[in-house]
């Protein structure tokens, strides 16, 4: 069974609010490759304005590709997450509320037809540049007032971190049917992940048109 992963990217800050886990003992990432990594490369990412069938209007959404090989020496099990995340304390993953047909609508625009969505594209992942395959993570539109986002790409390294709580704490995760099933916990498990931090600059009046800053990229645990 897994956390839900809007859970699980607050999970920690929340653990420290409620004194469940002291202030600065969240583990870091190494600062050294200590476990497998796939190599990732990513464009920017760009507002697309698609008509949703039934929809009156055009719908915004924010979508980025990106490519992963595997360089690792050893065929990988590959299951991507994205999450973006406003200041505004908005969470969204990727393919969330986002029709199929936007995924079609970007595959034809770039001209990729080798391009996977996030289902397709989770899976094994052999070994070797010949090998790599392409995808784009699709979000739904977010809190316009949010003039900074995170999106946290996790799946991409081996290194897990497990961090024994000093209570125990009540959380509900998702099995396999997709049943929502309340457990007690007692310790947690991180994953490294990429953090990926943007800005608007100056707000346009259309966003349809806005083109994003990367001010940061770096390694968390999360």
């Amino acid at each position: 069974m897994k956390y839900r992963l809007a859970g699980m990217v607050l999970l920690i800050g929340v653990l420290i609010t409620l004194n469940l886990l002291p202030a600065g003992a969240a583990p870091k990432p190494h600062d050294a490759q200590v476990e497998w990594e796939i190599s990732f490369n990513y464009k920017t990412p760009q507002p697309i304005m698609v008509k949703i069938p039934g929809k009156d209007k055009p719908q915004l959404f924010w979508y980025l590709t990106f490519r992963v090989a595997n360089l690792t020496g050893k065929d990988r099990m590959f299951v991507p997450q994205f999450v973006l995340y406003t200041k505004t304390g908005q969470m969204i993953k990727a393919g969330e509320g986002v029709n199929p047909i936007v995924f079609s609508t970007i595959k034809k625009m770039h001209n990729a037809p080798l391009m996977q969505n996030m289902v397709n594209i989770t899976g094994k992942l052999l070994q070797g540049d010949d090998n790599a395959k392409h995808g784009v993570a699709i979000f739904k539109d977010f809190d316009p007032k949010a003039a900074t986002f995170d999106i946290f790409v996790t799946g991409l390294s081996g290194e897990i971190a497990t961090i024994k709580l000093p209570k125990p704490i009540i959380i509900t995760e998702i099995d396999p049917n997709g049943k929502k099933t309340t457990i007690k916990k007692d310790k947690i498990q991180l994953s490294k992940t990429l953090d990926l931090k943007y800005t608007f600059g100056i707000e346009p009046k259309n966003r349809a048109h806005s083109k994003l800053k990367l001010l940061s990229q770096g390694w968390v645990m999360r």
